[in-house]
Order: C-alpha cells, then sequence, then structure tokens
C-alpha cells in the first residue's frame, strides 16, 4: 500500500459497451481488439457497462486477455 513514490494516478473507464450491446455498431470488433485498445490508451481498469444485458463469458475473456495489465469490473446500463 506504501509506494514510494506517492500517488499513483491511473486512467479508468467506467463505462464501456461492446458487441454486446445491441447498438454497437461493429460487431466484428474481437476481445483482442478491445484489451489492445485500452491498454494503448493506459487504461487501468475498465468497467463493461452493456445495454440490459451482462455477457460474463465476454468480461470473463476479456479479465483472461487483460492477464493483470488492467482490472474488468462487471456492470450494465439499463434505461427506465
Amino acid at each position: 500500500m506504501n509506494d514510494p513514490r506517492g500517488s499513483l494516478w491511473r486512467k479508468w473507464d467506467l463505462h464501456l459497451h461492446t458487441p454486446a450491446s445491441p447498438d454497437y455498431k461493429d460487431k466484428s470488433i474481437s476481445n483482442e481488439e478491445i484489451i489492445r485498445t485500452l491498454l494503448e490508451n493506459q487504461i487501468s481498469a475498465v468497467a463493461i457497462t452493456d445495454h440490459h444485458a451482462m455477457d460474463v463469458k465476454r468480461i470473463e475473456e476479456l479479465s483472461n486477455i487483460a492477464d493483470g495489465r488492467l482490472t474488468v469490473f462487471p456492470g450494465i446500463e439499463v434505461s427506465g
């Protein structure tokens, strides 16, 4: 917990959609591409918040691909 560098700032994206969302335009995007893009943008943590669904298999796959390089949280977006 005590890092000799002091506080560390990290980027998180807590609202990310995947092709599991019905309105996601490019369904050909792979899980590998999603993780690669997040890492290229130095994202340390991401919440997968697809519309009205939680694709547990995809979230697990994304986490496995990330292999500890970023944290993948499950989430969901619902409308009233």
